[in-house]
């Protein structure tokens, strides 16, 4: 672990992405919320699935409740019991994992017993999740949008978590269910996540990474590395003497964009400070605003996580949740 003091701060672009991460992107965090949307409400039962220790799951459960996207509901039994439920903005969370899930399928041969099919409820069908425009219904990609610096553009005081965990390592426990595993391994510290947002706008050299993320020279290597090692960034020489590589997104790295602009519009939603949005994005194709929809690839119908069933291949099946009370 490399301690970090309380009060650090830095200055950087501001970042509704980065905003996001810095609530969400942690292993341990993405994988409560994975289970959050199959039903579980029970410290003992997130215990169970996922191995961790106590005093992290205290932590993480603590965070999410504090930062609105779970809320604590104590229980009249005997004994009284504490159960966590997502609230609104908990479960907006579900275009993303929807987005990361329809990624990691394409990419990843599913642990015996947790491949997933998904069942939009609201017309019957199985569902393959689609990152849609908001203006005009139609399937999009990254060579599709377009940027334009937003309101809340500028620079702003980014304070850094107390503790920072220097690599992800293979020993983390894995859960009952094994689906969005490779994802959270690949993307489970906010710092991948960064690199592969960086690299959609443009930027591809180290120097230009480190401005754009703001991490420590040795942070930025170490991702570099696994990211390539992972497939989703290449490397490619631009420089002999002395040699030096730029980092370009793979066709599985931009695989990822569909859950990167759902991880903006997320922050847009519920973390943008009072200027706005630090960046508006457009359609090229229609001309119109982005507002990036998860749409049903049957009906064209927007994913509700309401409307969503999960069936597994060993037989369970993860229903549809109640909305937030």
């Amino acid at each position: 672990m490399t301690t970090i003091p309380a009060t650090t701060q830095t200055k950087q672009t501001a970042n509704s992405a980065r905003r996001a991460l810095t609530v969400i992107g942690d292993r341990w965090t993405l994988l409560i919320l994975r289970d959050a949307f199959l039903g579980v409400h029970q410290f003992g039962v997130w215990q169970t699935r996922l191995g961790v220790a106590p005093a992290v799951l205290t932590r993480r459960l603590k965070s999410l409740t504090e930062n609105g996207i779970l809320r604590r509901q104590r229980l009249k039994t005997v004994p009284p019991r504490i159960e966590y439920h997502l609230t609104k903005q908990g479960f907006d969370i579900h275009s993303i994992a929807l987005m990361v899930l329809q990624w990691e399928q394409r990419w990843f041969k599913a642990p015996r017993g947790s491949a997933i099919v998904l069942r939009h409820l609201g017309c019957g069908q199985i569902t393959e999740p689609r990152l849609t425009c908001g203006s005009c219904g139609a399937e999009t990609s990254a060579r599709e949008v377009r940027y334009e610096s937003g309101p809340g553009a500028g620079a702003e005081n980014i304070n850094e978590k107390r503790m920072r965990r220097a690599s992800i390592t293979a020993a983390d426990n894995r859960a009952t269910h094994g689906f969005l595993e490779h994802a959270v391994d690949i993307l489970g510290d906010r710092w991948g996540w960064e690199i592969v947002g960086a690299a959609f706008l443009g930027h591809k050299r180290f120097d230009d990474l480190q401005a754009s993320t703001g991490m420590a020279t040795n942070i930025l290597s170490d991702r570099l590395r696994r990211l390539s090692a992972d497939g989703i960034l290449t490397r490619h020489p631009y420089q002999q003497n002395p040699l030096r590589y730029e980092y370009v997104l793979t066709a599985k790295g931009r695989d990822l964009f569909p859950a990167i602009v759902m991880l903006v519009r997320w922050g847009d939603r519920w973390l943008a400070n009072a200027a706005g949005v630090p960046m508006l994005l457009f359609h090229k194709t229609c001309g119109g605003s982005l507002n990036p929809a998860v749409s049903c690839s049957s009906c064209g119908g927007t994913l509700d996580p309401h409307e969503m069933s999960y069936e597994f291949s060993d037989g369970s099946v993860g229903k549809a949740l109640p909305r937030a009370g």
